[in-house]
């Protein structure tokens, strides 16, 4: 009965990760609860485990409908301040409301400084602002960053693009063409180094093997503490840029 209780009571995604030795609860804004198994047929246990962190996942749950209200207050106005902590940066963004109809615009001025002209009613017009704004330094960063990585241990690519992905941090494809996304600007600069360093090393290993896991160990022995980083910085991107 117990087990039935918790299965009706929460919706959750599950998602199978080899890598993982035992079953894994995660509350994200992306997923809400997520469920990682490390095979298809540990998902017999799910009702289980549900069912002993009932608690837990009340709580983290109610943490994250609190974390989105007040998201969701970030939202009805554009912020004043935009700290990337990947390149050392800190913007700060001076607001000029404008309801005469004219078209919103922001200006990139001297000494990291945006001055946005636009109603500040219409959120989601500064928000298309501010990401292609986001996209374009992302870009900038990103592709002088890669090139010193490249160099440094000896993995070429073909190109580099950066986008808002909505899912992933980053991905190669088989041509050698790395996808990074901008939000990356947000998270420490070892986290942003590391996932680099992942995507090259997918040019040389397209998979997640014991030998891809090798070659990025050989130049980044401290992955999995920068991984699990990466997974907890998601938590703490502005809602803005998402």
């Amino acid at each position: 009965m117990a087990d039935k209780t918790a299965r009706e009571a929460f919706r959750y995604r599950v998602r199978e990760n080899r890598r993982a030795k035992r079953i894994i609860l995660r509350v994200t804004v992306t997923h809400g609860l997520e469920v990682v198994v490390p095979s298809a047929a540990a998902r017999r246990q799910i009702p289980e485990i549900l069912a002993k962190n009932r608690t837990w996942i009340e709580r983290a749950l109610k943490r994250l409908g609190d974390e989105q209200v007040a998201a969701n207050r970030e939202l009805q106005a554009p912020p004043a301040v935009i700290a990337l902590p990947a390149v050392a940066e800190i913007w700060t963004v001076t607001r000029e409301h404008d309801v005469t109809g004219a078209r919103a615009r922001l200006e990139q001025r001297a000494h990291h400084h945006l001055h946005l002209r636009a109603d500040l009613r219409d959120s989601g017009g500064w928000q298309t602002l501010l990401r292609t704004w986001l996209i374009a330094r992302a870009e900038k960063a990103f592709s002088a960053w890669l090139k010193q990585l490249s160099v440094r241990t000896q993995l070429s690519y073909a190109r580099i693009t950066v986008r808002l992905q909505k899912t992933r941090w980053g991905s190669c494809s088989r041509s050698g063409n790395i996808s990074l996304n901008a939000r990356l600007l947000f998270v420490a600069p070892e986290i942003a180094s590391y996932v680099l360093l992942h995507e090259l090393c997918h040019t040389k290993e397209l998979n997640h093997s014991i030998r891809f896991w090798r070659l990025v160990e050989r130049f980044e022995p401290n992955w999995r503490k920068l991984d699990r980083a990466l997974t907890e910085a998601s938590r703490t991107l502005p809602r803005w840029a998402m």
